[in-house]
């Protein structure tokens, strides 16, 4: 039977005529291989349309035992021979980890064939799936040494680069999942982070965090594009797949500014001798590349390993846990570090990573920092022992001495992990919380900035930039990267934190609300967030929803855990609701007034002045202040004094009220220098100009104070509640400028609380 048969095919400026093979355009002729030619008309039959790279090898490479290499490398030639060559693809388009489609103009050019229509090949038979969770083990670590030395192999044989070429820059896109049941996702993520962090120890490569190139997964984005986005001259993709007792790992390095394919491989190992034939692999790989390690570079990769492949699996798949950054997945993250530390005990990368996780606890958890040193401590320690110039323990260490308050050691540390690897984001990131938490504002935008440039996409940076620039003052700038923050994580619950914190700050109570109900929705368990709530509508003279949210924190029960704020809030919505009685009373069945943590002394003490019992205050002030517990940066603390809130405070208080003078004056002193010190560094938020009022109050220079507090109200103070019933502002409430400063207050906070929906038990 006759049947229409494709002569040729117009594809843009060019005829395809599968006749002979050939590619004409005007007089220009080339001839095309068949397979290229078979190629060309795949993509041809579906314009527009993205075609995987596993459709091409079933279709064209039919019957053929060839990899992704063979795909990448026949899909840059032909750009070269259809002249594809600009900026901006206008024939074949790469389309990240997903395939290729072509977007230039299509038609077809057809004549009659009498001849009788042959059938297509059939399908290749699905590669046999291993049913063995113990062989799945042991291939991922041969396949990550494999990817990461090939991609080393890759970059250094690049002897040509282009002459427009500036400083090199890499992502490693997450690794695709070839295998036939597609259970392998979590391995293959933990196998592109591995190989990015590999390729960090190259010190003259710029490489960009998993988390931005982990933002394309499932993505048709063009290579271009990507570059664009994440500032980078190169891309990586890769595979993984398995066949019987064999797998296979595929790499292809892209030119992110022409699209072009600049090397790829496919490299195989057996199962049964996967971590034997590892270094074997790698070497063959350097030698046929003629590829040059440095000794450096060959320690520093060694640290990264494990003797164990079982070891080595766990923890790719806790890493992947880690990286989701909920309570659930940490937990999950523990579990799997402790199995790959049991498997092999000398493994420092599960070791860092597990204190890492602790570390993670204190906020997903409320855990004490000092139980988590317990855990944590011996981990880095063993690290330190068997592998003293790993990168990653000087970043979890000096993460772990920051919240000690071990200034000194924790700045020594970060720095030496930025030393060992300028490629560190987590580093870099590390020395932002520092200066966050220390009250540098403007030097924590400056690291925080570096880390973003190494992981544009992550939204927890930009989220802490808010955080930085919230604390500058400058709210339009904190605005926009809370913004870019929701916009990259939607659901995060730090993301609408830092928002709600940002609201907060200049004034919006009823926008910050919504924001932390928004994070409370997302992250339930986190009791910092019920705190905030708790305060910030206590600030709107709302006491009975404020003890809601402490209700909420605490689970329905009396016990308030590790956050001694959380003593604060409930006794203060106490008080409002039933006086000093039922302070006392609460106190007393929870013997809270015998404790020996500074921090709930402290807070016991600031609850006493409300209620007017200077004595009982002084009493739980002078334990707390000769607690061997309380450093002197808890009682210095820049990060409560950011938003309003000192131990130096109260304690002035309490002694000036009970007669020590003296002893007041030394604490304002301390009080004074720290807040110059804040406000030197760029800190404007409105609460170290309450801090200053309520302290020149306490000597009794009210012009003083009521120039900083009208400042403070210009920013964004709005705690009339406080200033009413907590002793600071004693000396100004005979003033009128500070009564009409209040009315003036209350009105904003009367129209912000009409923007609350007030019905019980409900969030706004």
């Amino acid at each position: 039977m006759a049947r229409q048969r494709i002569s040729a095919w117009q594809i843009g400026a060019w005829v395809a005529d599968p006749t002979d093979d050939s590619l004409t355009r005007g007089s220009e002729s080339l001839k095309l291989e068949p397979r290229m030619m078979r190629l060309l008309l795949r993509l041809a039959e579906s314009p527009g349309e993205v075609i995987t790279q596993e459709q091409l090898l079933n279709e064209v490479w039919s019957g053929v035992v060839v990899g992704s290499a063979s795909v990448y490398q026949s899909i840059s030639q032909l750009r070269k021979m259809l002249g594809d060559t600009g900026a901006s693809p206008s024939y074949i388009e790469t389309v990240a980890r997903k395939g290729y489609r072509l977007i230039a103009p299509v038609s077809r050019i057809a004549a009659v064939d009498s001849s009788p229509a042959s059938p297509g090949p059939p399908p290749p038979a699905p590669a046999a799936a291993l049913r063995s969770d113990h062989i799945r083990l042991r291939w991922v670590l041969g396949l990550t040494a494999v990817a990461a030395f090939a991609l080393v192999a890759a970059i250094r044989l690049w002897v040509r680069p282009r002459a427009d070429a500036g400083p090199q820059s890499i992502a490693v896109l997450p690794f695709i999942d070839m295998t036939v049941e597609k259970t392998e996702q979590a391995f293959c993520d933990g196998v592109s982070e591995e190989v990015s962090n590999w390729l960090a120890q190259i010190p003259t490569l710029r490489v960009v965090s998993r988390t931005s190139a982990s933002a394309f997964r499932n993505k048709d984005t063009d290579v271009r594009e990507i570059g664009r986005q994440l500032g980078t001259t190169l891309v990586l993709e890769g595979s993984l797949r398995k066949s019987g007792s064999t797998s296979r790992v595929s790499v292809q390095l892209i030119d992110t500014r022409d699209g072009y394919d600049v090397w790829s491989a496919s490299f195989d190992s057996a199962l049964s001798n996967v971590i034997e034939v590892q270094e074997q692999i790698a070497r063959a790989v350097a030698s046929n590349l003629e590829l040059r390690v440095t000794d450096q570079t060959t320690e520093r990769l060694a640290d990264r390993r494990s003797n164990s492949a079982r070891a080595y699996s766990l923890y790719l798949i806790a890493r992947h846990h880690q990286q989701q950054r909920t309570k659930t997945d940490n937990e999950r993250a523990i579990e799997l570090y402790r199995q790959a530390i049991d498997a092999d005990p000398n493994f420092s990368l599960a070791q860092v990573a597990l204190a890492y996780a602790y570390l993670n606890q204190r906020y997903f958890n409320d855990r004490p920092i000092e139980s988590i040193a317990q855990d944590a401590a011996p981990l880095l320690a063993s690290a330190a022992r068997n592998t003293p110039k790993l990168a990653d323990l000087y970043v979890a260490r000096g993460a772990l001495e920051t919240e000690l308050k071990q200034k000194d050691a924790a700045v020594r540390d970060l720095q030496r992990a930025l030393e060992l690897n300028p490629n560190s984001r987590d580093a870099a990131a590390e020395l932002g919380f520092y200066n966050l938490v220390g009250g540098d504002p403007k030097l924590a935008l400056a690291f925080y900035t570096q880390a973003a440039a190494l992981d544009p996409l992550d939204y927890y940076l930009r989220a802490q930039r808010c955080v930085a620039l919230t604390d500058l003052g400058e709210f339009d700038a904190a605005s926009a990267a809370c913004e870019g923050a929701r916009a990259l994580e939607p659901g995060a619950a730090w993301a609408l934190s830092a928002s709600s914190a940002l609201e907060e700050a200049r004034g919006h109570i009823s926008e910050a609300l919504n924001w932390n109900a928004a994070a409370i929705a997302r992250s339930s368990e986190v009791q910092e967030l019920y705190l905030d709530r708790g305060r910030w509508l206590m600030t709107l003279n709302l006491p009975d929803r404020a003890r809601e949210s402490y209700t909420a924190a605490v689970g329905g029960t009396d016990l308030v855990s590790a956050n001694a704020r959380l003593v604060w809030l409930d006794l203060v919505t106490l008080y409002a609701q039933g006086g000093a009685a039922l302070v006392q009373k609460r106190i007393a069945a929870t013997h809270w007034d015998a404790s020996g943590d500074p921090d709930v002394l402290f807070e016991l003490a600031d609850v006493e002045l409300i209620a007017g019992d200077a004595g009982g205050a002084r009493v739980l002030v002078d334990r707390a202040l000769a607690s061997p517990d309380l450093k002197p940066d808890d009682l210095a603390s820049p990060w409560q004094a950011r938003v309003g809130y000192s131990y130096l405070l109260i304690a002035a208080a309490a002694r000036q009220a009970t007669g020590n003078v003296t002893g007041a004056n030394e604490h304002l002193t301390q009080l004074n220098a720290l807040l110059e010190r804040l406000i030197a560094s760029g800190m404007n938020r409105y609460g170290v100009f309450v801090l200053q009022a309520q302290a020149a109050a306490l000597r009794g220079d009210g012009n003083a104070a009521m120039l900083a507090l009208q400042r403070a109200a210009k920013i964004g103070w709005r705690d009339i509640w406080l200033a009413e019933h907590e002793p600071y502002f004693q000396q100004l409430r005979g003033r009128p400028d500070f009564r009409a400063l209040l009315d003036r207050i209350r009105a904003q906070n009367g129209t912000e609380s009409k923007k609350l929906d007030v019905s019980p038990k409900k969030g706004p």
